[in-house]
Parts: C-alpha cells; structure tokens; sequence
C-alpha cells in the first residue's frame, strides 16, 4: 500500500519537475482572436445559411443522402474512442516484445500521441453533450414545426439538442490533432474534417451553424491539449520564442 503511494507521488512529483522546467517557454493560448473568428463564422452560418438549407435539406439528392449517412458516423465518441483504444493496446504489446531501446522509446511515443489524440476528443465530447443539453436548440427534423429559433434548454429530448453538433465537435478535435500531430498532412486531414462535418446538414439532422460551432469547438480543445501536453514535454514541443505546438515526432521517426 505504501510503496503504491510512493509510486504516486514520485509519478506527480516528476510531472511537476517537467512542468517547471519548461515555464518560461509556456505559450499563452491566443483564445481571443480564436473565439472572435469562430463565434463570427457561426452567426454567419445562422443567419445566413441556416434557414435555405433547413428548408432545401428534404430536396438533396437520395443518393447524397446515402454517402452521407454512411460516413457520418464516423464521428460517434465510441468508434472513435474503440479505435483509439485498439491502436494503444496493440502499441503496448508489442513494445514488451521490443528489446532495443529506441524501438521501445518510438513506441512509448507512440502511445502517448494516442493519449493525446483521445484525451481531445473526450474532453471536447463532454463540454459539447453539456452545451447541448443545456443550449436545447430544435434540430432541422422539425424546422416545419419550430424553425431556426426554436430552444428549448435542458431538455432531454434527441429533437432538442442539435447545438452544437456533438459529431462534428469529435471530428473537430480528431482531425485538428491529428493535423497537429502530421502537419505535412495538415491540409488533408482539415478537409476531410470539413467534409465529415457537412454530412450532419446533408442528412439534415444539424444546421450549418451547428456544425460550425461543433468544428470550432473540437479544434480548439485539441489545439489547447497539446498545448497542455507541450508544458510537461509530452508528445509536443514548443520552441524559446514560445511557438506552436511542434510534434517532436521527427527527432524520433
């Protein structure tokens, strides 16, 4: 019992020694700017885009449709979290069977980008269900019924809780920190985001303003899980002149 306590408070005391070393490089999060250009891009979204498109959603092509309900579930916290857990517990395995030292170190890496990556997206799964239910919006399936303006907080019902767009908040943050993680692919893995997020209005259960505000949401708790992580030297890096995140991927790979 004792020597599990131990354990414990070497493990919190090594955290803090990593953290303190790197404090006079710690980046301040620019959430001001952050915050300004998502909340304009989602009043856009709402004033502009959300009424032609809750009205056309019914009329998109059948095929579009299909596509689209496919692929969207891609998003769901469960598959996302299942296929991380895979990924981590196949990376442990295989590093007991490693005896070379580097090898090992790639593969602790390894599993601490998967931490990384899992962490965003449960962070960022728990604020947006809350918001949801708290926020209570009417989802585009009764639009003929109540509109765009319709809100109805905390309130349980499926009917009620389209914003934000819990799928696209965990494409959000998948997406953004694998971006972070693989900049070269930086581009791809933005798109592929965007066009994930989309598939919520083609199948018509969000708004563009909902998907909007779920993508903005999921980038931005990634992108401040890594900076969380660069302060204890983790996964990340960040430069004297307090850069962005760096993924020490290639001092490694």
């Amino acid at each position: 019992m004792s020597e599990s306590a131990d354990d414990r408070l070497s493990f919190w005391a090594y955290l803090r020694r990593r953290y303190q070393a790197r404090r006079t490089v710690h980046r301040r999060v620019p959430w001001k700017g952050f915050a300004f250009s998502a909340i304009n891009a989602i009043a856009i979204a709402f004033f502009v885009f959300d009424r032609p498109l809750g009205q056309a959603a019914k009329g998109l092509a059948p095929p579009l449709i299909s596509i689209a309900g496919d692929v969207t579930d891609i998003g769901r916290l469960v598959w996302i979290l299942c296929g991380l857990c895979t990924v981590f517990a196949t990376a442990y395995l295989v590093r007991r069977r490693l005896w070379k030292v580097r090898r090992r170190f790639r593969l602790i890496y390894f599993g601490q980008m998967t931490a990384y990556v899992a962490l965003s997206v449960l962070f960022t799964a728990i604020v947006a269900n809350l918001l949801k239910f708290a926020i209570g919006r009417a989802r585009p399936l009764i639009y003929d019924q109540e509109g765009i303006f319709s809100f109805a907080p905390f309130n349980m019902d499926f009917l009620h809780q389209s914003f934000p767009s819990g799928h696209s908040a965990n494409i959000g943050a998948l997406f953004v920190a694998l971006a972070l993680l693989f900049p070269r692919f930086r581009l791809g893995f933005i798109g592929i985001g965007l066009w994930l997020g989309a598939t919520r209005v083609i199948i018509g259960v969000h708004y563009p303003s909902d998907v909007a505000a779920g993508l903005a949401l999921g980038a931005w708790l990634a992108f401040a899980t890594s900076i969380l992580f660069a302060r204890f030297g983790l996964v990340f890096s960040i430069g004297r002149d307090g850069g962005w995140p760096t993924p020490r991927l290639s001092r490694l790979l």
